[in-house]
């Protein structure tokens, strides 16, 4: 079985050697960076199931790097290594999504405890490939501007859905509504609101006798 990978962001090389050491240790696999641009190259290379991120660095700031990662991954779990007396930047970490903080000068058996707490609680709510491209789509859409994509995707979805059961059923709509899990007035109703005809789903619609 792979070891869990985490992505490790700091621009202190002690604090990068010392929690690399405790989390390999702990069975987990660990990459490094030491600023916030060569840990997003490395993001792309290969997905993470954590990072931990300092907050002050050169360049993107951890904030910056946590708020660019939850853009486009936004289940993965951040951890934010503060100081203890930051109590301003936790807030504003919690607000953008960090999963928890590694207060400084920090315990290692506390670190280790909440990368495992981490990593359990993005296993258990890890989406199929197929619901995260959606969740992407919809979350980069939102940000930029565009709030009517919830609807813009349900009704889009539901298209596709009829689109695709009338294709399996070559075309009978009584047998393609009770696919969808509906009645046959109920799937042409929404042909009709859609206006959609034969041609929509490459097959000639079929009006089922019985």
């Amino acid at each position: 079985m792979d070891k869990p990978l985490i992505l490790l962001v700091d621009d202190d090389s002690s604090i990068r050697w010392v929690l690399s050491k405790a989390l390999n240790n702990a069975g987990f696999k660990v990459v490094a960076a030491n600023n916030g641009q060569d840990a997003l190259k490395l993001i792309e290379q290969q997905l993470p199931k954590l990072i931990i991120t300092d907050v002050q660095m050169p360049g993107i700031s951890g904030l910056e790097l946590m708020e660019t990662i939850k853009l486009r991954h936004p289940d993965l779990p951040v951890v934010i290594i503060t100081a203890n007396t930051d109590t301003q930047m936790a807030v504003e970490s919690h607000k953008i999504g960090a999963f928890d903080f590694l207060p400084k000068p920090f315990d290692i058996i506390q670190a280790v405890s909440i990368c495992q707490k981490a990593i359990a609680k993005d296993s258990i709510e890890e989406l199929p490939p197929w619901q995260e491209q959606i969740q992407r789509t919809m979350l980069a859409e939102y940000h930029q501007g565009n709030q009517s994509i919830f609807t813009e995707l349900q009704k889009g979805f539901e298209q596709f859905m009829v689109e695709q059961a009338l294709t399996i059923c070559q075309g009978h709509k009584q047998k393609a509504a009770k696919l969808l899990g509906w009645g046959r007035n109920t799937l042409t109703r929404k042909l009709q609101s859609w206006q959609l005809d034969a041609q929509s789903s490459g097959n000639k619609t079929t009006e089922d006798n019985n």
